[in-house]
């Protein structure tokens, strides 16, 4: 590809997608960066304000992000990160949870790709399913294969394990925290590598960063076994 890519990205706020972000804005391959979200990121990669273009529409209206994207990006899109998603406990029902994790997911990907993007990286869940009972992995399996439709050249499903965020939220999570820690001592036994194993948030964010700059065509599930090489 001769020219710099122009990339989206949704989430850039959270761990993950904060990590992917610098990941992109680290890459001379990137040349231009639309963060949409309700705040704006921050990066200490240096040359990052020349790349980083900062965007708030409502993130359930596809006109609006498609809009807003388009202010800001000469030409097509070239890529897209989705590493938006909140928790059943953050949501407060079923419903607030579903607008995010699939009706804002959707949104941003039908808005990329109205906007020129060919691929496409969604951060989703170990064991999404769109039948599954369980209505957290329920409804990210429905927001994968609702992206997976949209015309891309090329999905990416990542599926990590649990997130270990080395302390990067800035909120206590106290269970959470004392599963992280079990769960490294079961790592230990099965291979930090392993599918079922934690897995660091700045190595799944340089795999969805890597992905977005260069991917195959196709849908690609990726679990966590093959984000590690990818984020090494």
């Amino acid at each position: 590809m001769s020219h710099p890519q122009r990339l989206a990205i949704a989430g850039a706020t959270g761990v993950v997608g904060h990590q992917a972000l610098d990941a992109l804005l680290a890459d001379s391959a990137c040349g231009t960066v639309v963060a949409v979200g309700r705040r704006a990121p921050t990066s200490t990669i240096i040359g990052a304000d020349a790349k980083l273009h900062s965007v708030h529409p409502e993130l359930t209206n596809v006109d609006a992000i498609a809009a807003a994207i388009a202010q800001n990006v000469e030409g097509d899109l070239d890529g897209a990160i989705c590493t938006l998603g909140t928790t059943m406990k953050t949501a407060g029902s079923k419903e607030a949870f579903r607008r995010v994790d699939y009706d804002a997911v959707v949104a941003f990907a039908t808005a990329a790709r109205a906007r020129g993007a060919k691929r496409l990286v969604l951060i989703s869940s170990l064991g999404a399913k769109a039948t599954s009972a369980n209505f957290y992995l329920q409804v990210k399996g429905q927001a994968e294969a609702a992206v997976s439709k949209l015309g891309f050249d090329g999905v990416a499903i990542l599926r990590p394990s649990v997130l270990d965020d080395g302390g990067r939220r800035g909120e206590r999570r106290l269970g959470e925290r004392v599963g992280i820690s079990v769960m490294r001592g079961v790592a230990a036994v099965i291979g930090r590598h392993h599918k079922m194993a934690p897995i660091g948030v700045d190595v799944v964010g340089r795999a969805a960063a890597r992905l977005a700059l260069s991917m195959e065509v196709g849908v690609q599930i990726i679990e966590s076994d093959l984000i590690h090489a990818l984020g090494a």
